[in-house]
Order: C-alpha cells, then sequence, then structure tokens
C-alpha cells in the first residue's frame, strides 16, 4: 500500500515538472508565431514530449528562430529520473530569466 502511494506521488511530481517546462517555454515564447522575420532576435523555445520514449526535449534558440539555425541550447529530460526533469526545469527557468524580451515579466528581476 505504501509503495503504491510513494508511486503516485513521484508520478505527480514528475508531471508537475513536465507541465512546468512547458510553462516556461510559453513564458519565453508567448501564444504568437516567433521566427526572427517576425521578432527580430527575441529568444524561441521548442518543447517536444515524447511519449512512447517517455523523453521531454527543450531547444532555444536565443537570438529568434529561422531555418538556416540550430539551437543554442538542447537539453533533454527522461520522464524516469526526477532529479533530471527538476535540472532541466532550473536550466529552463535561468536561461529564461536572462533572456532580453521574454514575452511575460521575469520573477528574477
Amino acid at each position: 500500500m505504501m509503495k503504491k502511494r510513494l508511486e503516485k506521488k513521484m508520478e505527480k511530481r514528475k508531471r508537475e515538472q513536465i507541465h512546468r517546462l512547458l510553462d516556461l517555454a510559453l513564458d519565453i515564447n508567448g501564444l504568437e508565431p516567433r521566427k526572427q522575420a517576425i521578432t527580430g532576435s527575441l529568444p524561441t523555445a521548442f518543447f517536444y514530449f515524447s511519449g512512447h520514449t517517455g523523453w521531454a526535449e527543450i531547444q532555444v534558440h536565443s537570438d529568434g528562430w529561422s531555418t538556416e539555425d540550430y539551437p543554442d541550447v538542447n537539453m533533454y529530460a527522461d520522464t524516469y529520473s526526477l532529479g533530471r526533469l527538476t535540472d532541466v526545469v532550473r536550466r529552463l527557468n535561468t536561461l529564461k530569466a536572462e533572456s532580453p524580451g521574454a514575452a511575460t515579466p521575469r520573477d528574477s528581476r
């Protein structure tokens, strides 16, 4: 019984971290189209989740997205490790705070 409770609690925490990654990507981007031709050098973040493998991937283009550029930052986290998810959330939160022109006010300033 106790093991089931701990498993459910751990899954809830992992889901919260994945939701946080998506929220941070939306905080960086906003909901409008985000590419260099429209927004200039404002940062652009991509969030991918692969349900069949349990992987989340975040890509950040610090100077805006264009078809010719590769992301400046690639971060990966599997859903098996709460520590890894937490690390990626922390790194993306730091990138958001350091990004001039992120779509929402930054908490850290």
